[in-house]
């Protein structure tokens, strides 16, 4: 069931709205290690994490938001 993107349009529709969903989970997770961690180190390693899965929830379409909830829904 999973579409790729039609068109740009839809390409950034996906990528914006995995990126603000992750991106919130992401420095959640990130800011409990901030201290051991550093601001800088903190920061690029969100940004790689979201950046990644943005791009992957964005090219594959549905089928990598169930993959992807039901990897962080294990507690």
């Amino acid at each position: 069931m999973s579409d790729p993107p039609g068109d740009r349009a839809e390409f950034w529709i996906r990528f914006v709205c995995a990126f603000l969903f992750f991106g919130v989970l992401a420095a959640a997770a990130i800011m409990q290690f901030a201290d051991s961690m550093g601001i800088a180190q903190g920061a690029a390693v969100w940004a790689v994490i979201v950046i990644s899965i943005s791009v992957y929830a964005a090219r594959v379409g549905d089928e990598a938001w169930h993959k992807l909830i039901g990897a962080i829904r294990w507690w």
